[in-house]
């Protein structure tokens, strides 16, 4: 899974993506396939990529099971030299690097705040996994897409007094996906929160959190007043 790079402070990182070079993907671009072997990890330096699997069924579209914002490393596989697990398309023209898995993992042991990211990051997919897995007992729809808009808000917005803007455009279908959902229940919550004012859009149609206490308790969280 995606996990945000410090590298302004962890000085070998610094120096391992001040030096490397930076490439441009057009949007729907596949960077790589699942299946496909390991030889690099990649950062993202603007717009985001997805990362996806094979649909359910045959002749299904691949779903989006994460996502990789700016500033965000992906394609951890290659730390143990394996195949990808999941296939990497770009969900935006998306400028990234591409880098040593050696000097990267090199890096980290000296790098406390990327480390830690990388650490919780193993951590969230863990979590994801056992919701996935919760059947009924499990959180519903509207849980799960708050709490993707609200993870989005922490790793990719930018605070606007108490509202938070993302950086980055997402489809109703990568939020479906991202909260295990069908697009069309998606879009109709969307549309209720935008309505009541939890959400707003810009005029590029990136979501805004204008009110992310209220999203906080959508998702299932008691906040004290």
């Amino acid at each position: 899974m995606p996990f945000r790079l410090h590298p302004p402070r962890d000085r070998k990182l610094f120096r391992l993506v001040k030096e490397a070079e930076t490439s441009t993907i057009v949007k729907g671009r596949v960077l790589y396939g699942p299946g496909d072997g390991a030889d690099a990890v990649y950062l993202v330096r603007r717009g985001f990529m997805r990362l996806v699997l094979p649909g359910m069924e045959r002749g299904a579209r691949e779903r989006t099971v994460a996502v990789a914002m700016p500033w965000e490393l992906f394609g951890d596989e290659a730390f143990t030299g394996g195949h990808r697990r999941y296939g990497a398309i770009a969900g935006s023209r998306c400028q990234f690097q591409a880098l040593s898995p050696k000097a990267v993992v090199s890096g980290l042991k000296t790098a406390k705040l990327s480390l830690d990211a990388y650490l919780q990051g193993q951590e969230q997919e863990l979590y994801r996994l056992r919701h996935a897995a919760g059947g009924s007992n499990g959180p519903n729809v509207a849980q799960r897409l708050a709490e993707v808009l609200l993870d989005l808000g922490v790793r990719s917005g930018e605070p606007d007094g108490r509202s938070i803007e993302l950086t980055e455009r997402l489809t109703h279908q990568v939020l479906a996906d991202l909260a295990g959902a069908h697009r069309a229940t998606v879009t109709t919550l969307l549309n209720d929160w935008l309505y009541d004012g939890i959400l707003a859009s810009t005029p590029d149609h990136r979501l805004t959190l204008k009110r992310p206490g209220d999203l906080w308790v959508l998702a299932g969280y008691e906040i004290s007043e």
